[in-house]
C-alpha cells in the first residue's frame, strides 16, 4: 500500500501555478516591445473647433487650423517599428514607399485620438509622424485595463507646421513621469508640477544624506545626538517615528544604505510612551502637543550596542525620570508654541532662516496646506551642523514633505489644473466623443 505526501504535492502544485501565472502575463504586448520615448501632441477636444457639419477641420495645421494641443514631453510608446525605406524609380522620379507603422499606448496614460503628432526624440530631425487610426483594446486577465493601438505615418518634415504645434495651436505642456505608470498617481505633470516635486525630492536626499552623515554612528547602528559634548542620547521614540514611516527607505545621494532598528529592548508600555510623544501628534496631526520633554536615563539593556562603551550612552524615556539630568526637549520650545497656537512666521520676511519651520506649523494644523516656494527656500539654505534642534526636526520635515508629495501627487490624478482651466490627462477622441 503506498502513501502520498499532500504537503510535497500542495508545494509542487503551488510551484506549476506560479510559472503558469509569469507565462499569462496581461503586459505581454507591452514587454515584448521596445520602448519609444516622443515627444507626443495630443488633441484638446475642449478647445478643438470642427465644423459643424462635417466635423473636419478646415486646415491641418495651418495657419486657419480649429484643432488645439497638448503637448507630452517625454512620451513613451511601444511597438514602434524599424523604418526601411525603399526608394523606386516612378512616372515622376525616385519615390520612396510611405514610412508608416503600429505602436501601443500604455494604459492609463492618455487617449490618442486621429490627428495626433508625435516627434521621435532619438532622430536627428523632428520627423512630424501623424496618427490616422486608434483603436481601444484590453489586457488579457487584467480586470478590464485597456490600452490603445495606434496606426501613424510620416507627414511631413515642414518646419512651419512644428512651429504651428509648438506655438498658436499648444494649449497645456506636460511631462510623462514612467515611473508613475501603474500606480494611482497620475504620469502626466504640468512644469510647475514637475518642477516643485523635483524641488522637494532634491531636498528630500539632501536632508537624508546630511542627517546619516551627522548622526548615524555605525560603531553602534543607530542615530545618535550628542549632547553638551560629555554625553550621547539615543532616542527611541525618534527611531520608532524613522522606522514606522520608513524615511530611510533608500540610499540617498551618498549611496550608502543602512539599516535603522531599535538599539535597546523596548518595554511593554512602549505604545502607551509613543502615544504621549510629540511624534505621535504628527502622525495623527494633531496640534494640541501632549508634552515636548522626555528624561535621559542610563542604558540598562546588556544585549544593547550602547551599554559597556567607552562613550556614555543615555536613552530617552517619557516615565522614568533621573533627577539627576535635565529634561530634554525633544523639538524647540519656540517652535512647539507656534504649532500650538498655530502661529507661522511671515513669509514676507525672507531673510528669516527659521521660514522653513512653517513647513511644520502649517501642515500639523492645516488639512488643506501648500508649501510655499519661500519654505523650500529657506530649506535649501538650510545649515546643516550637530545640533538638537536638527537632531529632532530633519525626520520630521522629511516626513511632512512625504506626506505633502504623495498628496499633491495624488490630486492631481483625474485632473491636471493650469491657470483656471481644468481638463483631464484622458482625453476624449474629438470624433466621437468617447
Amino acid at each position: 500500500m503506498g502513501f502520498t505526501s499532500t504537503t510535497y504535492n500542495e508545494i509542487v502544485q503551488n510551484i506549476t501555478n506560479a510559472q503558469i501565472s509569469k507565462l499569462n502575463n496581461p503586459f505581454w504586448k507591452f514587454s515584448n516591445s521596445k520602448p519609444t520615448v516622443v515627444t507626443y501632441w495630443n488633441i484638446n477636444s475642449k478647445k478643438t473647433t470642427l465644423d459643424q457639419g462635417s466635423l473636419q477641420s478646415y486646415d491641418q495645421l495651418g495657419n486657419k487650423s480649429s484643432l488645439r494641443y497638448n503637448k507630452i514631453n517625454g512620451f513613451v510608446l511601444y511597438g514602434v517599428p524599424r523604418f526601411n525605406v525603399d526608394l523606386n524609380l516612378e512616372e515622376y522620379g525616385v519615390q520612396s514607399t510611405p514610412l508608416e507603422g503600429e505602436a501601443y499606448v500604455l494604459p492609463n496614460t492618455i487617449i490618442p485620438a486621429v490627428d495626433d503628432y508625435f516627434t521621435i526624440d532619438y532622430l536627428s530631425q523632428p520627423y512630424l509622424f501623424r496618427v490616422n487610426k486608434q483603436s481601444p483594446d484590453m489586457l488579457e486577465n487584467s480586470s478590464g485595463i485597456q490600452f490603445y493601438k495606434i496606426s501613424f505615418e510620416l507627414d511631413n518634415t515642414r518646419p512651419d507646421w512644428l512651429e504651428s504645434l509648438n506655438g498658436r495651436l499648444l494649449i497645456n505642456t506636460y511631462y510623462f513621469d514612467m515611473s508613475r505608470v501603474g500606480t494611482n498617481m497620475t504620469p502626466l505633470l504640468t512644469a510647475e508640477e514637475k518642477n516643485g516635486i523635483d524641488t522637494i525630492n532634491k531636498l528630500l536626499d539632501e536632508m537624508m544624506t546630511n542627517y546619516k552623515e551627522l548622526f548615524w554612528q555605525n560603531n553602534v547602528q543607530a542615530f545618535i545626538c550628542p549632547m553638551d559634548g560629555y554625553f550621547y542620547v539615543y532616542d527611541p521614540y525618534l527611531t520608532f517615528f524613522i522606522i514606522k514611516h520608513d524615511l530611510f527607505y533608500n540610499n540617498g545621494k551618498d549611496g550608502e544604505w543602512i539599516f535603522v532598528d531599535h538599539a535597546v529592548h523596548k518595554p511593554r508600555t512602549f505604545s502607551i510612551e509613543y502615544a504621549n510623544t510629540i511624534f505621535s501628534n504628527f502622525d495623527y496631526r494633531n496640534p494640541k502637543l501632549v508634552t515636548n520633554s522626555a528624561y535621559a536615563i542610563p542604558v540598562h539593556d546588556p544585549n544593547s550596542t550602547l551599554t559597556d562603551r567607552l562613550e556614555q550612552y543615555y536613552q530617552l524615556s517619557v516615565n522614568i525620570r533621573d533627577s539627576r539630568l535635565q529634561p530634554i526637549n525633544q523639538i524647540n520650545m519656540q517652535l512647539f508654541d507656534r504649532i500650538q497656537r498655530n502661529d507661522p512666521f511671515d513669509e514676507e520676511d525672507t531673510t528669516n532662516p527659521l521660514l522653513y519651520w512653517n513647513i511644520l506649523i502649517n501642515w500639523i494644523n492645516n488639512k488643506d496646506y501648500t508649501v510655499t516656494e519661500a519654505q523650500l527656500k529657506s530649506l535649501g539654505e538650510l545649515q546643516y551642523m550637530y545640533s538638537k534642534d536638527l537632531f529632532y526636526h530633519i525626520p520630521l520635515l522629511m516626513y511632512v514633505l512625504r506626506a505633502y508629495l504623495n498628496g499633491m501627487q495624488q490630486a492631481t490624478n483625474s485632473t491636471t489644473t493650469s491657470g483656471n482651466d481644468n481638463i483631464t490627462y484622458l482625453e476624449p477622441c474629438y470624433n466621437t466623443g468617447k
